[in-house]
């Protein structure tokens, strides 16, 4: 799988302003960068770890578009692997209609922001789905039995990214559930396990699909 690295000034700038307006017109707050350095984690797990950064939120409905034309959402639950300050996972909640919007991270200074989050979008809800994030661990995760999309913003290493897959492969596949993954740089590991549906190759994004 090639990387793209090449995405020019303008495509990032564009969808950096993107970012920028949509979290600004929400009072949202976390959106800086935090580098591995400054995650207020131990040391052993930071070396697997990535920095954080907000996804391009307009990635996301790149990703949704890899999906089916007759994808059944309100059958599936969404859980935002990584979810950093919640951004990402409240941006799903804004634009689709999941059964359920979860996050989890392994920083509690990011799970404190993610809160914070919540409580000012209910100001925008339209909607009574659940939202609700958590601490935990990737390396020790185990998802619950149902269908799931799972999002991943390249939030850890293979070393991560192969204990979260494994131990709950079981789970994904007899649920048929589904890995939308940005910067997918991990990608060919996870061929292994399951079966890439659709992949954007200019802005490395996949949909990767479990089934029995």
């Amino acid at each position: 799988m090639k990387h793209n690295d090449r995405i020019s000034e303008d495509v990032r700038e564009a969808n950096i302003s993107f970012n920028r307006a949509w979290i600004l017109e929400r009072g949202l707050i976390g959106a800086e960068l935090i580098g591995t350095d400054d995650l207020d984690v131990d040391e052993a797990r930071k070396r697997d770890a990535s920095p954080f950064m907000v996804v391009w939120l307009r990635n996301i409905e790149r990703l949704c578009n890899l999906l089916d034309d007759d994808f059944d959402y309100r059958s599936h639950s969404l859980i935002d692997v990584g979810c950093g300050s919640g951004i990402s996972t409240l941006y799903f909640y804004q634009k689709y209609d999941f059964q359920s919007f979860d996050g989890f991270d392994f920083s509690k200074r990011l799970i404190a922001l993610a809160n914070i989050n919540k409580a000012l979008t209910a100001a925008y809800r339209k909607k009574t789905t659940p939202v609700s994030f958590q601490l935990a661990d990737a390396k020790e995760f185990r998802l619950p039995h149902r269908p799931h999309v799972i999002f991943m913003f390249n939030p850890f290493g293979w070393e991560t990214m192969k204990a979260f897959v494994e131990n709950n492969i079981h789970s994904m596949r007899e649920t048929k559930s589904i890995i939308l993954y940005a910067n997918d740089l991990h990608l060919d590991g996870l061929r292994s396990y399951g079966t890439i549906v659709r992949r954007d190759d200019f802005y490395n994004l996949s949909a990767i699909k479990f089934a029995n």
